[in-house]
């Protein structure tokens, strides 16, 4: 995240500006002690001993594999 240089004296908007940039970049942020629930257009990647990368997917009836990426 790059944030603007702040101003020499007290801004209120740049002040809000700069809470609301912080607020949306905390917002893509993952949680501790929250579920991970991932969308379409995400995976969850591990890697293996040997380093080999997998991801994950399931499918309708909850049937989990594994693929090489």
């Amino acid at each position: 995240m790059k944030l603007p240089r702040p101003t020499p004296d007290y801004d209120q908007v740049a002040e809000l500006t700069l809470r609301r940039a912080l607020e949306l970049a905390d917002a893509l942020n993952r949680k501790k002690n929250a579920d991970i629930e991932l969308g379409q257009d995400e995976k969850l990647v591990i890697r293996s001993p040997n380093g080999t990368r997998y991801y994950l997917t399931v499918s309708n009836v909850g049937a989990l594999s594994a693929t090489t990426m």
